[in-house]
């Protein structure tokens, strides 16, 4: 025994209208070919489904049912083709998402709101504070599926896209005399103690390029791969911190954040494996990057 789907909308539209001509003028066929499907059903399934008269058809309790039954199983249906359909335009599946330091501050909130009104059916998986040879590890095993990372970096598998540019800023303990500056440079920062990102963070060697640069070496006191840990050894008051402007987005009592006339920029921007299949990663890739490029980031 089989109940297709095309029959099983015919015997629904002949329950509903209780008459076989008003059924066959919604369905938009003549009566008799309709006549012939639910006969079909009826020797198909063993049990009649309609008793009939010269006026209208009633259902029998095993028509009852069916339309209880068949309502379900069309919707169901129904509900399954739409999936599918947003599924293969990208609208709907899971996307994981990785972001670098700041941008968990910077970005992150921005970009999961406005996700979850223009894709409402794409669930966004996010992790944040990972450094950028962290993501591009969880991009090769798959871990995740787009980054949001500082470059540069090496990889064959892996693609970017640079999205915007934005400079480091000093930050500061409050209670240090450089609190009350309004702007500084590198050069009256040699003197002072710093706490900065781990050696194999991107941030962390564009200002160590900066340094040498200026053939200095400051004193680096402690490493954090996390900007919120930075920032709370900044108010801690161990040492001063360069950061990216992003970063300022994360306000942290104790800590104040100052412009750095001549500190070193650093870029930020998507990452993505070349080989990538999935529709809903495909779909995802540039609505981020329009969003990046729309948000203060991007004006930079």
């Amino acid at each position: 025994m089989t109940i297709d789907s095309r029959q099983l909308r015919y015997f629904i539209a002949v329950a509903e209208e209780t008459h076989f001509g008003r059924a066959a003028e919604r369905l938009r066929m003549s009566q008799p070919p309709l006549s012939q499907q639910i006969k079909q059903l009826e020797v198909s399934l063993g049990a009649i489904l309609f008793t009939r008269s010269t006026r209208s058809v009633d259902l029998t309790p095993a028509g009852d049912l069916l339309l209880l039954r068949g309502r379900r199983i069309l919707d169901e249906l129904e509900s399954i083709e739409a999936d599918i359909r947003r599924m293969g335009a990208g609208r709907q599946g899971v996307v994981r998402v990785g972001f670098t330091g700041s941008a968990t501050y910077g970005i992150m909130p921005r970009l999961v709101r406005t996700a979850s009104e223009t894709y409402p059916d794409l669930a966004i998986e996010v992790s944040g504070e990972k450094l950028t040879p962290r993501l591009v590890a969880e991009l090769d095993t798959h871990e995740i599926d787009l980054a949001i990372l500082r470059p540069p970096f090496s990889h064959p598998d892996i693609d970017h896209v640079v999205i915007a540019s934005e400079t480091l800023v000093a930050a500061i303990p409050r209670g240090s005399a450089l609190a009350e500056r309004t702007n500084l440079a590198m050069a009256e920062l040699v003197a002072e103690e710093f706490v900065g990102y781990p050696s194999s963070s991107t941030v962390a060697q564009a200002i160590a390029a900066a340094w040498h640069a200026r053939d200095v070496q400051p004193v680096c006191v402690q490493t954090a791969s996390e900007t919120s840990t930075l920032l709370s050894l900044v108010a801690a008051g161990i040492g001063i911190a360069l950061v990216p402007e992003s970063a300022t987005s994360l306000q942290l009592g104790g800590t104040q954040f100052i412009p750095v006339s001549d500190a070193p920029r650093v870029d930020i921007a998507i990452a993505w494996r070349k080989a990538e299949t999935s529709p809903a990663v495909l779909t995802f890739l540039p609505f981020v990057e329009d969003v990046m490029r729309s948000g203060p980031e991007g004006e930079k």
